[in-house]
């Protein structure tokens, strides 16, 4: 992937934006991580880690092995460790591949587990966004399971409304830094020249910039969708991607699904 040009293609149309992975520096993976491991009103990743820990010996039982794992968006692999640690106990040597397009954290994380499994976890990290490291993945030889750890965000109206209202309160700041930072590294990377002091992040979906009176610079390619998921809805898309549900598990706020190609 060309950087600068896909910078390039989200600042000459008609809406301003900069890519949502953008954010994603060792600055902006830093503040990421800051937030969703020290904010207590963020639930979901707890609820994530707390769904993978009880349930990642059956997972495990479900899937044959010995195969290699492959870990999408790595970050800092708190919650692949859960994988890592149950095959462990089966078998001697793990071939484990961290993915993300922040190289920061793709180097750090295989530092960090190297330092901790030493010679039973063989480490080839891949640097890229996913449709460049996608087709690498699948090309390496023998079995993989890929683990692609996200979440879903489903909640009653009325408790989104009163958890969004006080977890907002914390995020705010937390966020600022994230979005801002796009700001700092356009200026040390491309050669801009925002003042940043004289932006302040604002609560929505997009930060508005002003290049022009009106114009605004949208932080992702679509201003910032999240999507969320019944699980009607996943079957439907799992359908249209030629993949198949072996096994699903899920608590009150996320689920982990395990698929197979059709």
């Amino acid at each position: 992937m060309d950087v600068v040009e896909e910078l390039k293609r989200g600042l000459i149309g008609s809406k301003k934006f900069v890519p949502f992975w953008y954010k994603f520096d060792e600055t902006g993976c830093n503040y990421y991580n800051e937030n969703i491991q020290h904010n207590e009103y963020y639930y979901l990743h707890k609820s994530e880690k707390q769904l993978i820990s009880e349930n990642v010996l059956d997972l495990m039982n479900t899937v044959t092995q010995p195969f290699l794992l492959a870990d999408l968006g790595c970050g800092t692999a708190e919650k692949t460790k859960y994988f890592i640690d149950e095959y462990l106990t089966k078998e001697s040597t793990l071939t484990y591949m961290p993915v993300d397009i922040c190289r920061d954290s793709v180097e750090t994380t295989s530092r960090t587990l190297s330092e901790t499994y030493a010679k039973r976890l063989t480490i080839d990290g891949i640097v890229g966004d996913y449709h460049t490291v996608i087709p690498k993945v699948l090309n390496y030889p023998g079995q993989k399971l890929i683990v692609w750890l996200s979440g879903l965000f489903n909640l009653p109206y009325s408790e989104q409304i009163a958890l969004l209202s006080l977890t907002s309160q914390r995020l705010n700041g937390f966020l600022a830094k994230v979005n801002l930072n796009v700001l700092h590294r356009l200026n040390k990377e491309m050669g801009a020249n925002f003042d940043v002091s004289q932006y302040k992040y604002e609560d929505g979906l997009n930060m508005k910039v002003e290049f022009e009176k009106g114009e605004k610079l949208q932080l992702s390619e679509e201003g910032g969708t999240s999507y969320k998921y019944t699980e009607n809805q996943l079957n439907i898309l799992f359908e249209r991607s030629n993949l198949k549900i072996v096994k699903l598990w899920k608590n009150k706020h996320c689920a982990m699904v395990l698929l197979k190609t059709s």
